[in-house]
Formats: C-alpha cells, sequence, structure tokens
C-alpha cells in the first residue's frame, strides 16, 4: 500500500511535491478509505487531473523512474551506460543538482521509508528505514549511505558482506534485494509488485492488448473476464481460447475469439478478439491488471486511464476499488485523467482529487482539492460543483486558451 511519494528535479517538477494517500480528517465518503488497525487511514483511489503539458504524466512517470532503476540497476550497471534522469532543463542551477525520489509504503505488516538521490553518472544517497509501531512517527534505520559510505544495521543480517559489491550507479537495495536479506527482499517486491501503465502511449496500449494473461486456458479466469465485460455493457457471450502449434515449444502462441449471440438468441459467431473495438479491447487488457491487483492488495498506477473509455465505465473501475465486498485486500488505484463527469463530490472526497498546475516559468506543482485555497483564500467546500468549479479555472490545471485564426496572413490581414 502506498502511503506518501516524494521527488524534485525531475522533468517540469523542479521543487519537491508529495502525493500523499493519507486520508485526512474530512469525513465524506468514509468507505473511500483503507482503514488499518493502527487508526491511520489511507486513500483506496486518486485521480490526478491537469491540462495537456501540465506534468500529470510527469507524476507517474517520475514513480516509474524510481521503481526501474530499483528493479534492474544491479543488472544495468555491466553496461555503463550511465543513469537515464530527466531532471529539470530550464535552469542551469537544477540541471547540475541531483534528483530525489522518496516513498513511503506498506508491505504485509511493516511499513518503510525508501528515497534516493541520483544524478546520471551515480547515487549520491540512499537510505531504508522500517517503522516502529511501538513509538509514534519513529524509524529505525536499516542502512544509509552518503557518497561511497553505508552504514548497515545489525537487523540487515549479511547485508555489510555486500557493501564492496556496490558501484556508483547501483542502488544497494537491488545487490541486498538479489541476495534476499531479510526486509530488503520485501521492499523489492513491492515495487516489482506495483503495476504501472501508460495508456497515453499507443505503442504500449497495442502491446497491452495484445499481451495474454498468465492464466489465458483457465475456465474460471475466462468466465471471471466474460462476466466483468458483460458487467461493462460489452456484448461478448463467452471468449475461447485456441492454441497454436509452434517450434519453440517454450513459448506457446494463443488466439482469443469473442463469441456473440444472434439476435434471435440460437447462433453464437465468433471473431478474432483483435477485431473487436479499441475500447473493448483496453477492458480486456484491463481486467488482467484489475483483478490482479485487487486479488493481492496491490497498488495500480495508470496513466490517461480514461482515453477510449466511456465515463461509465470509468465510474465502474472506480466503484471496483471503492466497494469493500470487491476490493477485500485494499488495493489502490492511482491515475491520471481528463475526464469531467467523475468529478463529483458523489465519487470522490476532496482528499482523493489532485491537481498538476504549470506556472510561467514551466514549473509544474501538484496539489489537492482538499488544500487548495480559492480566490476568496476559503477551502473549496464539499457541497461544491466539482466539475463545473474545474472548467470554470477556480481550481487551476486547466488550459489558458486564446484566440486563433488560421484564416490570418504573415502580414496580419485577414484574407
Amino acid at each position: 500500500m502506498l502511503i506518501q511519494f516524494n521527488f524534485k528535479n525531475f522533468k517540469g517538477f523542479r521543487d519537491e511535491v508529495s502525493l500523499d494517500m493519507t486520508a485526512t480528517s474530512l469525513k465524506e465518503h468514509p468507505y473511500n478509505l483503507i482503514n488499518t488497525n493502527k487508526k491511520e487511514s489511507f486513500l483506496k483511489v486518486t485521480a490526478i487531473y491537469g491540462a495537456n503539458g501540465s506534468g500529470k504524466s510527469s507524476v507517474i512517470q517520475a514513480f516509474e523512474f524510481m521503481r526501474k532503476w530499483v528493479l534492474t540497476s544491479f543488472k544495468r550497471e555491466s553496461e555503463k551506460k550511465g543513469i537515464p534522469i530527466k531532471r529539470f532543463a530550464f535552469d542551469n542551477i537544477s540541471r547540475k543538482k541531483t534528483a530525489e525520489f522518496e516513498v513511503f509504503f506498506r508491505c504485509k505488516s511493516n511499513e518503510y521509508q525508501y528515497g534516493l538521490t541520483i544524478d546520471d553518472k551515480k547515487i549520491h544517497e540512499e537510505w531504508l528505514y522500517k517503522r516502529d509501531f511501538k513509538s509514534k512517527n519513529k524509524y529505525d534505520t536499516l542502512f544509509e549511505r552518503i557518497g561511497d559510505k553505508i552504514e548497515c544495521s545489525n537487523k540487515l543480517k549479511g547485508a555489510e558482506n555486500l557493501v564492496e559489491l556496490v558501484e556508483e550507479s547501483t542502488l544497494f537495495l537491488s545487490i541486498i534485494a538479489s541476495a534476499k536479506i531479510t526486509y530488503a527482499k520485501e521492499v523489492f517486491k513491492w515495487f516489482l509488485d506495483t503495476d504501472i501503465i501508460d495508456f497515453g502511449d499507443i505503442g504500449l496500449e497495442m502491446f497491452l492488448t495484445r499481451m495474454l494473461p498468465p492464466y489465458i486456458e483457465e475456465e474460471e479466469y475466462l468466465e471471471g473476464m466474460k462476466e466483468f465485460l458483460k458487467a461493462v455493457d460489452i456484448n461478448i457471450d463467452g471468449i475461447r481460447v485456441e492454441k497454436k502449434e509452434t517450434s519453440d515449444e517454450e513459448k506457446d502462441e494463443y488466439k482469443i475469439f469473442s463469441k456473440h449471440l444472434s439476435q434471435d438468441k440460437k447462433t453464437i459467431y465468433e471473431i478474432p478478439f483483435t477485431e473487436e473495438s479499441s475500447g473493448t479491447q483496453k477492458m480486456f487488457a484491463l481486467y488482467n491488471f484489475i483483478i490482479s491487483t485487487i486479488k493481492n492488495g496491490n497498488t495500480l498506477i495508470v496513466d490517461e486511464l480514461d482515453a477510449k473509455l466511456h465515463p461509465l465505465l470509468l465510474r465502474y473501475v472506480i466503484n471496483m476499488f471503492h466497494n469493500d465486498e470487491i476490493n477485500k485486500k485494499r488495493a489502490q488505484l492511482i491515475y491520471t485523467t481528463h475526464d469531467n463527469y467523475t468529478l463529483t463530490r458523489e465519487i470522490f472526497r476532496r482528499d482523493q482529487v489532485w491537481f498538476v498546475e504549470k506556472n510561467e516559468e514551466a514549473v509544474s506543482d501538484l496539489y489537492s482539492l482538499a488544500e487548495l485555497k480559492l480566490e476568496d483564500h476559503t477551502k473549496v467546500r464539499n457541497d461544491a460543483t466539482y466539475n463545473k468549479q474545474y472548467l470554470l479555472g477556480r481550481y487551476g490545471a486547466v488550459p489558458v486558451l486564446r484566440g486563433f485564426d488560421m484564416w490570418r496572413n504573415e502580414y496580419g490581414e485577414t484574407k
């Protein structure tokens, strides 16, 4: 479960920002919360809004970069290609400073704080702390790294023997997790289990819609997928999987067919799933991620979740995560969107709605509806019409539209 993600000096974000999944003291929609036995509450769903080019996707990309480097830095060290970090590019000072990433999260019964500072050549700092629930807001140090010096706690048994293996661009966490050191392995797995999807990337979307889930031959899985598609009003009465014979015994290939019932309900017709609409194919791809996330109680992060989805379908997915009868293991959904239909007080608490806005210096900022102050210095009321006020520009994070005359010539004269 993600608690908080902080980062700075990444792409359009020059200054530190924080995406906080900790619930505020707001009383609305208590069923939208994950309540723990520590009397703490966290958000099940967070939606991030903003104009095109404001930096919404960069929030997700910042976490994706951190996740990727945790998972691959140990293996990539041998390639000697440097670190593909994209720092704030619009002032010389920021381009010379390090980027910083830090995440607070819970995994099983433990809570961790992990972070790093990094440039395109090396790791400057790295730290891992574990929360001591016996004392309020106290964290025990598991390891700390400053430059080429790493100090390990005795709670990480055997980790000190691996310090000499650390190269300047390699994360110590990646190394000790590979060695299956206690706690480090658990932290590594949390990053591995957190899925990130970019439905704004056409190439990735095409890949996802053709990527087959590992349970594609299981009847229970196929039946669940059929019921899910029917529940969101997609007229499919069944799915058939055809296994293709290949010369490569280690790589199975499948062809998927969707079944449709004729109007007289007497005949079933089949078509290749690739001929279904792109929206239907997207729901096919989403099903695997949604079910896996909810089943295992993980966190799913999606860029442009609303792309090619009807607003009612988006609302249906949101409600799956809010519903305790479905989301029994406290899974989370974080996504970026332009969808205005779901931006209502009937669906969201104010602390679930976040905005990204870019100022005149091209610096992006991230803030929640709960903390926003309007022009009269008051906060947004819980009876406000969120979507209407947002489109009116009261919350910021909307495009500034200017007049454009396509018929005007180079001399400013209308043709």
